[in-house]
């Protein structure tokens, strides 16, 4: 009777081995499958996203919305000189420390020399305004190009630089009678802007001004009429109508109103053709 006893106790132990082990497998089973469930589905989404495009990573520089290369367009200088020249400054032919007298200012100014860079540049003073000493009116076609060159521990000791042109042709102000200038702003490090109030125009476009902390800027600046275009170092700033028609056009640079730790500002190679 004890033997039955036992078998049966063993036997029955080894059912509920048994059904434990099948029950443990089949929740294995139904955790394995739900894995391999969410798994295919994130795979589906991942390629619904790239096929409708609305997968947030690019590769290769391609956008996400359309799978394209990003287009990159080029430009060109188009910028002309004047064939028959009406003003040169030549510096160089002048006397170092004087203030050339083709020129007017209502400050004062000097022509100076350097030993890193080439020429003889007008060093401005701040505060001043400067003309062509002749009272020539600029014809409706003509061009202009000149150097602006930064002596400085950093650019944005410097404050604005203003060219343009003015309805007369005094000096007995700072910016006298200024209808159309272009301003430098070395302060702001990457600034540009065009201000012609007779035909009120503000224009402000960015322009990396610290690269040219001690060393020279060039400007190329032509007129057509009512139209004027200015380039900094071959791009282009400005092209918008800056003036009404048939009015006077001097020319005049002006130099900063202030500058910090001694900073200074100077011109050169000043060429006006037509």
């Amino acid at each position: 009777m004890m033997k039955f006893s036992l078998v049966s106790r063993s036997l029955a132990a080894s059912m509920i081995c048994m059904l434990a082990f099948q029950n443990a497998n089949a929740q294995l089973g139904n955790i394995l499958k739900k894995a391999q469930d969410k798994l295919e589905q994130k795979a589906n989404d991942a390629i619904d996203k790239s096929v409708s495009g609305t997968n947030n990573t690019t590769t290769d520089a391609t956008t996400a919305t359309t799978g394209k290369k990003r287009i990159t367009m080029g430009t060109a200088f188009d910028y002309k000189a004047g064939d028959s020249v009406i003003y040169a400054s030549g510096f160089e032919k002048l006397k170092i420390g004087a203030m050339p007298t083709t020129w007017k200012t209502n400050g004062s100014g000097q022509l100076v020399k350097s030993g890193e860079i080439e020429g003889t540049w007008l060093e401005m003073q701040n505060n001043a305004t400067y003309k062509l000493n002749q009272n020539y009116k600029l014809p409706a076609h003509f061009t202009i190009e000149f150097d602006i060159l930064t002596s400085c521990d950093k650019i944005n000791d410097i404050s604005p630089v203003f060219f343009g042109f003015a309805e007369n042709n005094s000096v007995s102000q700072w910016n006298e009678g200024d209808i159309a200038h272009t301003e430098l702003q070395f302060y702001n490090n990457n600034k540009i802007t065009s201000f012609a109030n007779p035909v009120d125009k503000y224009i402000t476009t960015d322009f990396d001004l610290t690269r040219f902390a001690n060393d020279k800027l060039h400007v190329s600046i032509s007129v057509d009429n009512e139209q004027m275009r200015v380039y900094l170092d071959k791009t282009k700033v400005l092209d918008t109508k800056m003036f009404k028609e048939g009015v006077r056009k001097y020319f005049f640079i002006s130099a900063p109103l202030d500058t910090k730790n001694d900073a200074k500002v100077y011109v050169s190679n000043i060429v006006i053709a037509k």
